[in-house]
């Protein structure tokens, strides 16, 4: 537990860094109005397939890296980590080809009308070459994350969001004689602070005493090492797909509804994801902590993990819940005066905030899993629940009387059941691997 503790305290500052940035953004964005607010959400999706391709090699990178700790196998260490950062850097160069062709056609065919489309080609236009540099950013915190080290990336998350705290507003509305930017000026502030983050982290690879050098000879892919971290971050990846064609689903069905339920969607999502940034630090976390001790061969600290990420993870989760419950209008009213934003957001809010606890206890489930080198798993448990929410919400699309919050209901139905799936196929890949559950029972060669 207080492995956990450690790893997940430098998380959360990072991430609770990251969330007020989000928050922020999307307020500034607000005084914009709800087209504005439309645009940021559709072109956020773009985030979520940054997400999918550097979760492939992040997962892969942290699991092998904190295996290779726990044996305390040094050289594999670095061997496994240049491997991915120079696969990373490829995927961004790829990455950013593509979204900048694709994102016309892109815009035109989710916005709610043409005022919100230009709106996303203006903020995408800085907000591509942000994500783009995201690949090696995460690469290397994962890696850091790998060997325990939290406190490198946690400090340029903190330092790239803040930058774009003080950026977003000065560049939105051209405060203290900086042009005024509008929607364009968030992206750019984003891309700004996104720089700077990886300039820092790289300085910090570059110090004698850093654990992890980088090592350039290295970059060029070796078949089988990559292998190696795409087996295990690939069903990761491919999670953060299924998730993409979810959030484009959404996207859709909301459509018909006008820009303002797709603002509404918008800031409730981003205030979902708020609210599940400690849950999300802790399988993290966990995931670090599951595979050192693997690693290790100390099956009962597995275990043990799992315990307490789950513990940690629903302690977090009630009291969100309760807020989410109790003040919805507040939250969603901090970000929009308008009724009909105000009215769909806070509708989303009360019915999604069920999905915290289960929630809570399949990322438990996932980091330790993400920790043993198998993601398969949760591969088939979240694109079972993707599978429960699309299909039922495209018939009913049809109905004369359909709402939003047929979806949301839905959601909350699907979440349960990915839950008890990732229960089953954790409790089943402990057994395989760790053998019977015992007290300070020690893993047998594998």
């Amino acid at each position: 537990m207080r492995q956990l503790l450690g790893l997940v305290a430098f998380m959360m500052v990072g991430m609770v860094v990251q969330t007020l940035y989000s928050l922020i953004d999307i307020y500034w964005v607000g005084r914009l109005g709800a087209a504005a607010q439309a645009a940021v959400t559709l072109a956020s999706n773009l985030m979520m397939v940054t997400m999918a391709l550097s979760q492939m090699l992040a997962v892969g990178t942290r699991a092998l890296v904190a295996q290779a700790v726990g044996r305390k196998d040094h050289e594999e260490a670095h061997h496994i980590f240049n491997q991915a950062l120079g696969l990373a850097l490829a995927l961004s160069l790829l990455f950013a080809a593509a979204a900048w062709f694709g994102q016309g056609p892109y815009s035109r065919a989710f916005a709610a009308d043409a005022q919100t489309a230009d709106f996303a080609l203006a903020y995408m236009a800085w907000f591509i070459p942000s994500m783009a540099l995201q690949y090696p950013m995460m690469i290397m915190g994962s890696a850091l994350g790998g060997t325990g080290n939290m406190k490198p990336g946690t400090v340029a998350q903190i330092a790239s969001a803040i930058l774009n705290m003080i950026l977003a507003p000065l560049l939105i509305f051209g405060w203290l004689g900086l042009p005024r930017l509008g929607v364009a000026g968030a992206g750019l502030a984003t891309f700004i602070s996104v720089v700077a983050s990886v300039i820092g982290l790289w300085l910090y690879f570059l110090r004698p005493q850093t654990y992890l050098r980088l090592r350039p000879g290295e970059w060029l892919p070796q078949a089988a090492t990559i292998w190696r971290i795409v087996r295990i971050g690939l069903p990761s990846a491919m999670e953060f797909a299924l998730m993409v064609c979810y959030m484009l689903f959404i996207t859709a069905v909301l459509r018909p509804f006008g820009a303002a339920e797709q603002a509404a969607f918008g800031i409730g999502q981003r205030l979902l994801q708020a609210a599940m940034m400690p849950v999300f630090s802790i399988s993290f976390a966990a995931s670090a902590v599951a595979g050192q001790n693997y690693g290790a061969r100390l099956g009962h600290r597995v275990r043990e993990t799992f315990s307490a990420s789950l513990k940690l993870g629903l302690a977090c989760a009630l009291p969100l819940f309760v807020v989410a419950e109790v003040f919805p209008a507040a939250l969603v009213g901090a970000f929009s005066s308008e009724p009909a934003v105000l009215a769909g957001g806070t509708e989303f809010l009360r019915v999604i905030a069920f999905n915290l606890m289960a929630v809570s206890v399949a990322f438990a489930s996932f980091g330790v899993l993400s920790g043993l080198g198998n993601t398969i798993p949760t591969l088939i448990s979240s694109a079972t629940r993707i599978a429960l929410v699309v299909g039922p919400s495209w018939v009913l699309s049809y109905h004369a009387g359909f709402r939003p919050l047929w979806v949301w209901v839905i959601s909350v139905a699907a979440t349960v059941v990915q839950m008890l799936m990732n229960l089953y196929f954790l409790r089943r890949e402990l057994h395989k691997r760790l053998g019977p559950a015992g007290p300070a029972v020690v893993m047998a060669a594998s």
